[in-house]
């Protein structure tokens, strides 16, 4: 009988040790879930401000190309001023003419 109890004290001895392995593991286990639920969010705003630094280039660039355009609209204002007084200049002269 001793023999039997004895035997049996060493398996639950050893599936102690096991349980206690087995919730080591699982501790682990939910601390990695942890850490990756937390790399998840981390991401999920890095996405965010992605999209928001996204869309502040493209306002930018926008600004660009309209700085850019001033120049050209000024320069092809002035030469439209200047043919439209080459033509008024024509005009009146011809009429001078007549």
């Amino acid at each position: 009988m001793n023999a039997q109890m004895s035997a049996m004290n060493e398996k639950l001895n050893d599936t102690c040790a096991h349980m206690e392995g087995l919730e080591k593991e699982v501790k682990e286990q939910g601390k990695l879930l942890q850490s990756i639920d937390r790399l998840a969010m981390g991401l999920s705003r890095l996405d965010e401000k992605m999209g928001d630094l996204s869309e502040k280039i493209t306002v930018f660039g926008n600004r660009i190309n309209l700085m850019e355009l001033k120049p050209a609209e000024k320069w092809e204002k002035i030469g439209f001023e200047v043919v439209k007084y080459l033509v008024l200049a024509g005009i009146g002269y011809a009429i001078a003419k007549l």
